[in-house]
């Protein structure tokens, strides 16, 4: 019986070591869990701000991107525009540099036209005082005086810079193209009974010769020269041949 006690009491001994030693051991381990418990849980709430500045982050860099891309799109926009603006710029300026050549020839041409009428309107005086000391017809002399004071008013229209009248623009033509054998009519007398040519001894008008007159591409006369001057002549009109209204700028072509 005594060495029952005896062992009994040294197996209740070293129960209570054990379970003192597994007690210390299990608080030492729930203290460490708790640490890591803690630790963990503060590394978590970082973790949490951290992702919360990053959506943050995000949030502000989407902003960003679609504000560029709507800068982007602008621009484009913008580039578009500029390239349009600078096709029609290149438009205008090709329509102003032919508006530029248009007027450089019309005045080239306006140039060319107020030599001629000077010339002819010094020959015409030339003439008329020729006439005069002929003591050649009043009617002649009329139209004579007709024939200038037309050609005065086309040269002081064309110094001006002003497009001569649908009259006045076929003796224009006339007086730039001096092709022998053809005339204009300078003026027209009482009635179609005669004409003023531009068309004189100096190229070649002799009385007797007879020119077909046209106005357009119609013919409306033919005239027989009665009275040659250096630089024009006067011409009866052929009633028989008289098929409408002559007009100051008809077209006349010798008859060969």
């Amino acid at each position: 019986m005594p060495r029952l006690a005896l062992f009994l009491c040294l197996l209740a001994l070293l129960g209570s070591a054990v379970s003192a030693a597994l007690y210390f051991q299990i608080g030492n381990s729930k203290q460490v869990l708790e640490l890591r418990l803690a630790d963990a849980n503060a590394r978590a709430t970082k973790l949490d701000a951290d992702l919360a500045r990053a959506n943050e982050e995000t949030g502000r860099l989407k902003a960003k991107v679609a504000s560029v891309s709507g800068d982007l799109q602008q621009a484009r926009s913008d580039l578009a525009a500029a390239g349009s603006r600078a096709a029609k710029l290149e438009l205008d300026l090709g329509a102003v540099k032919l508006d530029l050549s248009s007027t450089q020839s019309v005045v080239a041409l306006y140039e060319r036209t107020a030599q001629g009428l000077a010339e002819d309107v010094a020959r015409l005086k030339q003439d008329l005082a020729d006439t005069r000391a002929s003591l050649a017809t009043p009617e002649a002399v009329a139209a004579y005086k007709a024939a200038i004071a037309e050609l005065e008013r086309q040269l002081a229209t064309a110094r001006n810079g002003v497009a001569l009248p649908a009259t006045a623009g076929a003796s224009t033509a006339a007086f730039s193209s001096r092709a022998a054998g053809r005339a204009t009519i300078l003026s027209v007398g009482p009635d179609n009974a005669f004409v003023v040519l531009n068309f004189g001894a100096a190229r070649g008008a002799e009385v007797g010769h007879r020119l077909t007159v046209s106005h357009g591409t119609n013919e409306v006369a033919v005239v027989l020269i009665s009275d040659v001057r250096p630089n024009f002549s006067v011409a009866q009109v052929l009633p028989d041949t008289l098929r409408g209204v002559l007009q100051k700028g008809d077209l006349a072509v010798l008859i060969r």
